[in-house]
This record gives structure tokens, sequence and C-alpha cells, in this order.
């Protein structure tokens, strides 16, 4: 009797246990899971909440992990059941939220790290001082990747940073690469940072009876829908480039060979000159020879006739000498010219070795140009990657996972204390506010 009354216990605890716990091949119900994390002025964290979140098609029951503090139904007021690191409940058809509180020490895992610094001034200044300053005001963010955490966050997840400043009490605000709008008379300003990417920037502002909300920083999966461009007017110019390059290529070859031709040329020039020279120079020392011994020759000759052939004899001196020296310049001349040609042939075989590289380059850059536009546009385009729960690896039906940073506002106290509610449960979006240091913290 004592076995039956033990087995039937069993079965019924099994049967308790299999009533919480999906079927045993059933598809989990996916959820959708938001970080958020509540950081100091300066950047340190605070307190970080999971925001879990079921779209269900009917009653559902509900396994979920996480190695949670303490968990609350922001949806219905069923309890969570809490077992180990495994919560379970029976959830309404609908949206289900269930909120999860994590140890600080989970910042560690955190994809980014966000460092605030403030000055007055120009005196560096803590934030929660500031509130009610006046002076010249700056702010200097710094955006950093986190290589301890998991690294399909930060290779898939771009950043929203979202800066509000009152144009009241805020003037001459400056903030170099932010998209800038009015927001009512909040001045707001907006950054990017793409999957990858680590940002710094500065904002500026001459302030009176300072006060600003906190730095809001999201981490969202990168989806940009990106065509390719129309690259055909760049394409006719390329093809131009590639024809240009072809006949620039074919006049160097042709020039080529004039530049043989012409250094064929002035060998033979500079071979003449050079001939020219000697037999100038032979004549000239024929001549010379003549004079000298005309001394002798004239006393054979009648006085008359030695006296005209002295005189015709130094104009032929002359002369011969004046040939000599110009055909002795003409060869050096012509040798020079031969130098010269023989660099200018080389010039054009450098000039040819060029466009005939540049021929060889340009003739599959219509190809190169497809290729480079497409390796610039996929560091941006949105790559498929399997969401990874934040919480933990346990968690296998994760559809999507966001962070949502936020630094502390930096305000004054308020006058009065504020009115005592009564407890209630609030509606789900006043459970998720009141996550929010500005509403926690009240």
């Amino acid at each position: 009797m004592r076995t039956r009354r033990f087995a039937a216990l069993g079965l019924a605890a099994l049967l308790g246990v299999m009533g919480v716990v999906p079927a045993f091949g059933a598809e989990l119900p996916q959820k959708d899971e938001v970080v958020y994390v509540n950081l100091t002025p300066e950047g340190k964290s605070d307190t970080l909440y999971v925001v879990n979140n079921y779209d269900l098609d009917k009653e559902t029951a509900i396994t979920d992990y996480g190695e949670y503090r303490a968990v609350k139904n922001l949806t219905t007021t069923q309890e969570l059941v809490r077992n180990g690191d495994a919560i379970t409940v029976t959830a309404p058809a609908g949206k289900f939220y269930y909120q999860g509180e994590l140890d600080p020490g989970r910042a560690a895992d955190l994809p980014w790290t966000v460092k605030v610094t403030y000055l007055l001034d120009g005196k560096e200044t803590p934030g929660a001082d500031l509130a009610g300053k006046s002076g010249r005001f700056e702010m200097r963010v710094s955006l950093r990747q986190n290589p301890d955490s998991d690294p399909v966050y930060r290779d898939n997840y771009a950043l929203q940073v979202t800066l509000q400043l009152d144009s009241e009490t805020c003037k001459n605000i400056r903030a170099e690469g932010a998209t800038l709008a009015d927001v009512g008379q909040l001045k707001q300003m907006s950054y990017i940072v793409l999957p990858g990417k680590e940002k710094d920037f500065t904002v500026t502002a001459d302030v009176t009876n300072f006060e600003m909300n906190g730095l809001s920083v999201n981490g969202i999966p990168l989806v940009l829908d990106i065509e390719d461009p129309d690259t055909k007017d760049l394409k006719d110019q390329v093809y131009d480039l590639q024809d240009g390059a072809a006949q620039l290529d074919d006049g160097a070859l042709a020039l080529e060979d004039g530049a043989a031709q012409l250094e064929e040329g002035a060998e033979d020039l500079r071979d003449g000159a050079q001939d020219l020279r000697d037999g100038a120079m032979q004549v000239n020392q024929g001549v010379q020879a003549l004079v000298a011994q005309f001394g002798q020759l004239s006393q054979m000759l009648p006085p008359q006739l030695a006296d005209v052939l002295e005189v015709k004899l130094k104009e032929l001196a002359a002369g011969t000498g004046e040939l000599a020296a110009g055909a002795d310049a003409l060869a050096c001349g012509t040798e020079d010219l031969y130098d010269g040609v023989l660099k200018l042939k080389d010039g054009i075989t450098e000039l040819s070795d060029g466009t005939l590289q540049l021929r060889d380059q340009s003739s599959d850059i219509d190809t190169q140009v497809d290729d480079k536009v497409d390796e610039m546009l996929d560091e941006y385009r949105s790559k498929e990657f399997t969401p990874v729960s934040f919480v933990s690896p346990k968690n296998t039906n994760v559809a999507a996972v966001q962070f949502v940073i936020k630094t502390a506002d930096i305000k004054l106290p308020d006058e009065e204390p504020a009115p005592v509610e009564e407890p209630g449960d609030g509606t789900f979006w006043e459970r998720v506010r009141d996550l929010l240091p500005s509403h926690k913290d009240k």
C-alpha cells in the first residue's frame, strides 16, 4: 500500500512538472530580449534589467533561463516560478512580458563601454555636481567595443546615440558630426556608430542653471536595404579610359619605332661628320705643309707669280683651317645629338612600357569598379546572423536582442516631495518606464 501511495505521489509530481514544461518535440515560443542598462552620468554600470517579450497565439507554458537576482511579471498577476536558472509560467495568448534583474557584474559582458567626461569652465566636474550650475559646458563621450563580449553583437549591431539639451538654458550648442533636430525646445543630437566601429565626440554649450536628460545609446541589428548603384555613367567613362589607354599605347609604339629610326639617322650623321672632320683636317694639314715649303718653291718661280701664289696659299690655309674647325664642331655637335637621341629613345621606351602597363591594368577596370563598389557596400549591407541570447546560452528561441543603454539624468532635486501613490500592478508600459533611472529613483 505504501509503495503504491509513493508511486502515485511520484506520478502526480511528474505530471505537475510536465504541466509547465513544453511537451517533448514541441516548438519553443520565440521571444525578444531588451537589455536595459542604467549607467551613472560618467558611464559606470548601475543596474541591468532584461525585459523578455513573447507574442503568443494561445495560452502557452513558457520555460525561460537566466541567472536573475529578481524577476517580475509585467503582464499578469500570475507568479513566476523560479527553479535555479529556470523561470516558468503559463502565459495567456497575446503579448506577454516579464522583467529580470541581472547581477551588476554582467556589465562586463556588454558589447560596448561608455565613458563620459564633463568639464565646466575647463575644469573636469562630476556629472552629479553639474545640476544647477552655469558656465561653459563641455561633454566628451567615448564609445568603445568590449573585446571580451560576444562578437555577434559587435559585428552586427549599430549604435544609435542620442543626446538632448534644453535650448532655453543651453546656448551656442556645438556638436561636430551630429545630426541636429529640434524637438520642442530641446536640441537633439544624434550619431550613428556602424558595426565594428568606435566613436568619440564632444558637445559644448554655454549653460545657465544646467540640467539634462541622460545620454541614450541603443544597440540594434543594422538593417540597411542598399541597392546596387547605377554605374552606367561611370562605366562609360571607364570605357573611354580603356580606349584612351589603348590609343596611347599604340602611339607610344609608333613613337618607339620612330625613335629607333632617328637613332639610326643620328648615328649615320655622326659617322659622316667624323669622316668630314678627318678629311678637313688632312686637307688643312697638307695646305699648311705646302705653305711651310713655299719659301723654297718660290725661288724657282718668277717673283710676280710667287707673290700671287703666296697670297692665295695663305687664303687657302686660312680657309682649310676654318673648314677643319667647323668640321670638328659639327662632329662634336652630331656626337651630342646622337647621345640625346639615345636618351630620347630610352625615355620613349620607358613611356612605351608604361603605356603598355596602363593598357593591361585598365583592360578589366570595369570589373574592378564593380568589385570595389560591392566591397564598399558590403561593409554597410545587412548581414544574416542568428540572434544570441544575452541572458543565457540555454535560450535558443531568441528572435531579437536589443540594448537600451542610458546614463543618469543630471537634474536638480524636486522642491516638493512626490505624492505617495497607492501600490498597484500598473500597466505594462508603466512598469517598463519604471526601469529607467529617471523614473526608478522617484
